[in-house]
């Protein structure tokens, strides 16, 4: 890197640093992309300018950005671990474990690609290489928090919850502002009182200078808590003040998911997938429906058959379609035909899938894909697999509104956060899976939550028998399933049938009557 000698570039670096910390990407992006065409030898602006594309989700520019840096300065660790995120941010695993590896060779003290690393092979379920990573990255800087919690998810996921609260609780210690840590520990123990934990998570509001990320963090913790006490009244507080500020942090716009399901249906409306016809065999079940509606419960199931492996919410059918069939945010039906008349494209395209299950390196027959937002791409999962077999999850709908609207998700599901969005994607839903059901010979499995409870050996065997897998007793003991699961339900999951939730909704009846009257 040649040495910041130009007075005039150094500060205005300094002030895109300090934007960068107050999230103010486009502003990065547009000064950076100007002082790079004086100063392109100052590497500081390419990290910049790529971490900011990573930050507004366009990882291809990114990508294109770390590379050009590396030209630059060919041993920056810093551009090297950015660019190994951006080929994990677009779905190209290979590439990104291979640069990691290869940071960590140069300098075995990198913590950053350990981490990261562990991030990766917990993304494709590989738990045991994850927390082997955290460990050694523990090992090199003990009381790092980032690390910590990285160990705390890795357990949660596991099932090993006491383990998951005692890093978490390490994390806290070193950093109390590591609000994610607290909302790990909510989901995590069940309140019978107001514990250490609870009088914690209230001092820190009270006490602590916080952002609007960490503040939700603690709403959402401080809901749950309330909830697990039966303290309805001030569980509804918090849970209003924690969605009530994610919206306003997402600034989510209900209109474009409408404009989306709109041009789902009207593609499909000229494509007869009646008639789609092919010998490929799918090894992938997939399972489906509104997030919340049992799609974790009806995965651990199936993965409990020997033959069965879990692999959890997949982004890449997400990542294909909107890869191969969206541009300018329209979805697009000459492509679609163009590619569904060629059975080579069709096969190139199926190859996208396949070779990114491959990496989960499964020995079992079968793959679950339980993305449960995937309802939205039934069409094109038929254009690929036509053969594949389709789990659609259904609970009833007021339990469901308001079990999304009680969790913290993690990326996405900005429709979770408001009364009126939650409503109306509802009824978008609604409509375009009456919508499938209509345009496809072979339907899709429909599993309802209420029944997979109340008579669960007759559910349970349906959902075995359409998988056209045989019966195995260990399918009844889910519950004791190890797959990982890195969702809210991870907790709900790992426990035997239960009922409490069935009615869930009456206890906050008075408190959401948009969504009493509307869904």
């Amino acid at each position: 890197m040649s040495k910041m000698n130009n007075k005039d570039i150094e500060k205005k670096i300094q002030i895109l640093i300090n934007n960068f910390n107050a999230k103010n990407f486009d502003y990065i992006i547009s000064k950076t992309l100007i002082y790079l065409k004086k100063f392109p030898e100052y590497v500081i602006l390419y990290n910049l300018l790529g971490s900011s594309y990573q930050n507004v989700g366009n990882h291809k520019k990114a990508k294109n950005i770390f590379i050009k840096g590396l030209k630059y300065d060919p041993k920056s660790l810093a551009m090297k671990n950015n660019l190994a995120t951006t080929y994990k941010n677009l779905l190209q695993y290979d590439l990104a474990e291979n640069l990691y590896s290869e940071i960590i060779e140069l300098n075995p003290k990198y913590i950053n690609a350990y981490v990261n690393l562990g991030n990766l092979k917990r993304d494709i379920n590989k738990f045991d290489d994850a927390i082997n990573l955290y460990e050694k990255a523990n090992n090199i800087q003990p009381k790092n928090p980032i690390i910590l919690y990285s160990l705390a998810l890795a357990n949660q996921g596991l099932g090993n919850f006491e383990k998951a609260i005692t890093f978490a609780k390490e994390a806290l210690l070193v950093n109390p502002k590591l609000t994610q840590a607290d909302h790990l520990i909510s989901q995590s123990m069940k309140y019978e009182k107001e514990n250490w934990h609870y009088k914690e998570l209230l001092n820190k509001l009270e006490n602590l200078d916080l952002s609007k990320n960490q503040k939700i963090d603690l709403y959402f913790s401080l809901a749950k808590a309330n909830e697990d006490m039966n303290k309805i009244d001030i569980s509804f507080k918090y849970l209003k003040l924690g969605n009530d500020l994610k919206k306003e942090q997402l600034n989510f716009k209900i209109k474009k998911e409408i404009i989306l399901f709109k041009q789902i249906i009207e593609i499909f409306e000229n494509v007869d997938l009646k008639k789609i016809n092919s010998k490929n065999e799918c090894n992938t079940i997939f399972i489906l429906g509104m997030p919340r509606s049992g799609t974790s419960l009806v995965e651990q199931i199936i993965s409990s058959h020997s033959n069965v492996f879990g692999a959890g919410e997949l982004p890449i059918l997400s990542n294909i379609v909107k890869e191969q069939f969206i541009e300018n945010e329209e979805l697009q039906l000459t492509r679609l035909l163009e590619i569904m008349n060629d059975e080579s494209k069709v096969d190139a395209i199926r190859k996208l899938y396949t070779n990114f299950i491959k990496l989960f390196n499964f020995k079992e027959q079968f793959i679950t894909d339980k993305a449960p937002l995937n309802f939205r791409w039934i069409g094109f999962i038929k254009i690929m697999f036509p053969n594949a077999k389709i789990i659609h999850c259904e609970r009833d709908r007021k339990n469901n509104s308001l079990s999304l609207y009680k969790n913290l998700f993690e990326g996405g599901l900005g429709f979770t956060y408001n009364e009126n969005d939650l409503t109306e994607y509802y009824k978008q839903y609604i409509k375009l899976m009456k919508f499938w059901d209509s345009k496809i010979d072979k339907p899709f499995l429909n599993i309802k939550y209420e029944s997979l409870i109340n008579d669960n050996e007759n559910e349970v065997k349906k959902i075995i028998n359409f998988c056209n897998l045989k019966w195995e007793e260990n399918c009844l003991s889910f519950h004791k399933n190890k797959t990982p699961i890195k969702t809210m339900s991870t907790a709900q999951a790992r426990k035997p049938i239960y009922k409490s939730s069935l009615n869930s909704f009456e206890k906050y009846r008075k408190y959401l009557s948009i969504i009493d009257k509307n869904v």
